[in-house]
């Protein structure tokens, strides 16, 4: 450090410029400046200022620069309501310019947001992570809008990812610990549901309230439902379960199931990617201790209508659109309220799976392996075997 920091440091702001005018009463500027660690022409402009404010040294050291430091600042009552905004939302500069322009009709750039943050020392409260693990890429070029879903089950009661009283509360008032989601990757219109457990009957009874209630509304296209390897969703691509429930039931309704990798939750990167928004912009903040079951159901409806009609995407395509927008924006044409599905409670629903289909024929079990038996027990399992094909053959498939 310099002899002219150290005494602008000591204390007396005023003591390295006393030094130098004292030093060039002896000295020339170019050995002044030497001795105190700076330019010859600091101390040249430290001379003229002293002399031309008749020797007054506290004038030699206030900072020169222009009137207006930033002339194109953006006004205080406009920073006054960014710092507002950001602070109840929790969003960054590109929501936030977005959500100004639509709700009050302010233009700002998100880069001029984010310099009015920084100068607020307004940071997003959020954690990310970064492991280095391969990313998917999804070509969302090769799909129409609303062919390709990703599903998933969220333990709501996440200790990590919701406040105390939150977590508290859906013990206390005993709301729906699993919540099921399915999501088009192309238009990020969502669909969810809920339920007390974990089960293949209420994963399978979700995915088919998926696929009717896209029938419903026209949609005729393939569909490809891509699940992880849960059980919920019949486990592995080459589980009994799974095969049968494709051949038995989608196979029918011309959907196919696809897994992702073993452990690779990042190919399920869009819903994956949701349930953190719901954590953040719905549990976290409607859930109380008061929040009944009945409430909580009516919360969770307006919390995905407004999730598929009003809240805008900056993912890739979408640029602040919303699911709805960009169905408009793929010139797809579908009743507007494709995106209002009933948020219902799968316990309850997946009762009433067999006016569907008759599940309790489809061969869940291991067949049983070939053991030697004598002539009757072979007459008898062949008359099985008859009766077991009969009732396929009549087993109704819509």
């Amino acid at each position: 450090m310099s002899l002219y920091q150290k005494l602008k440091r000591s204390g007396n702001p005023q003591a390295a410029v006393q030094t130098v005018i004292s030093l060039l009463e002896s000295h020339s500027p170019k050995e002044v400046a030497k001795i105190m660690g700076i330019s010859v022409r600091w101390v040249y402009k430290l001379r003229k200022r002293y002399l031309e404010s008749n020797q007054n040294l506290q004038t030699c050291i206030l900072k020169r620069g222009p009137k207006s430091p930033m002339p194109n600042r953006t006004p205080k009552h406009i920073e006054d309501i960014v710092v507002k905004l950001a602070k109840s939302t929790n969003l960054g500069p590109i929501r936030l310019a977005f959500n100004l322009k639509r709700s009050m009709g302010i233009s700002l750039s998100p880069y001029t947001i984010r310099n009015i943050l920084r100068r607020y020392g307004i940071r997003c409260r959020k954690i990310q992570t970064k492991n280095g693990s391969k990313r998917y890429y999804t070509d969302l070029n090769a799909f129409k809008p609303l062919q390709f879903f990703q599903f998933d089950t969220k333990h709501i009661a996440d200790q990590k990812a919701l406040p105390h009283t939150v977590y508290a509360a859906i013990f206390k008032n005993k709301l729906p610990l699993y919540q099921y989601t399915a999501i088009d990757v192309k238009t990020r219109l969502r669909f969810i549901a809920y339920a007390h457990s974990l089960s293949f009957i209420n994963g399978l009874t979700f995915m088919l309230l998926i696929e009717s209630w896209l029938r419903t509304f026209g949609v005729k296209h393939r569909l490809f439902f891509q699940t992880d390897n849960g059980e919920e969703f019949g486990g592995v691509s080459t589980s009994r379960k799974h095969k049968l429930i494709q051949s038995y039931i989608f196979d029918h309704l011309n959907t196919l199931l696809l897994n992702i990798p073993p452990a690779k939750k990042e190919a399920n990167s869009y819903v994956e990617r949701s349930h953190r928004t719901d954590d953040e912009e719905f549990y976290s903040v409607n859930i109380n201790l008061d929040t009944d079951v009945q409430t909580f159901m009516i919360l969770a409806q307006n919390w995905i209508c407004y999730y598929n009609y009003q809240r805008p995407h900056f993912g890739s395509n979408m640029k602040g659109k919303t699911p709805m927008e960009a169905l408009k924006y793929y010139k797809t044409i579908y009743h507007p309220a494709i995106g209002a599905m009933p948020v219902v409670n799968l316990d309850y629903l997946s009762l009433f799976i067999k006016d569907l289909f008759d599940i309790s024929i489809i061969p869940w079990d291991t067949p049983y392996k070939k053991l030697p038996v004598n002539e009757t027990m072979a007459q008898y399992n062949f008359l099985r075997k008859i009766h077991v094909k009969i009732q396929y053959a009549n087993f109704p498939l819509l």
